[in-house]
């Protein structure tokens, strides 16, 4: 019976403790990015046709720890305002999971004047290999311990459509707060092993 009873509360301890550290399950990132340039660069949604429409909100597919997802954040184009080395910046503001947590990205695009017939007009482009950032790897901590991460790389397409995209990978899992019913059985279990070791020593 004694032996039961320890194997009861051992049990208690174990469940108590992994219940208020455990978070297997997959999670799921969602937020909003903003973009900010330069006066000789603008951003679009589309690759092709530049329109000011761009979708900023996003969710990521729910990713177990290890996994990564990729997706095309917006495209770089030329508007027709200055030549030269120009400048971009995203800002991530993630509300999933809570609480929030962000950071900002930033990068330079060289834009070029290309002149047609004989210099009587002029188109500005942005000049391949030129989109270079200046942080492309960020690393997020989230999580209401602030101990999980989420890692995103942010890359370019070399040649026209210059779309920017990022590589989200989620490295480490947050440490779960351990909720009320969880401290109760841990307690519980702690409890139970304190009166056992005093009944052994009164005996001995």
């Amino acid at each position: 019976m004694k032996r039961i009873f320890k194997i009861i509360v051992g049990a208690m301890v174990f469940g108590g403790a992994w219940a208020a550290t455990a978070h297997a399950d997959p999670v799921t990132f969602g937020g909003t990015y903003s973009v900010s340039t330069s006066s000789g660069l603008g951003v679009s949604s589309d690759p092709l046709f530049p329109v000011f429409d761009l979708a900023p909100t996003f969710t990521l597919s729910p990713l177990n720890v290890g996994q990564s997802v990729t997706d095309n954040l917006f495209t770089l184009y030329a508007n027709q305002k200055a030549a030269g080395k120009q400048t971009f910046s995203v800002a991530f503001d993630f509300t999933q999971p809570p609480p929030s947590f962000g950071a900002n990205g930033s990068g330079t695009a060289v834009v070029k004047k290309q002149t047609y017939f004989f210099g009587l007009f002029y188109i500005d482009s942005i000049k391949n290999n030129s989109i270079q950032f200046t942080n492309p790897l960020l690393k997020l901590n989230f999580g209401p311990n602030n101990d999980g991460e989420l890692d995103i790389n942010l890359f370019a397409n070399e040649y026209f459509p210059h779309t920017v995209s990022a590589k989200f990978t989620f490295v480490k899992d947050p440490t779960a707060v351990p909720e009320p019913g969880s401290l109760v059985l841990l307690g519980t279990g702690l409890l139970g092993l304190c009166l056992i070791s005093r009944r052994n020593r009164r005996r001995a």
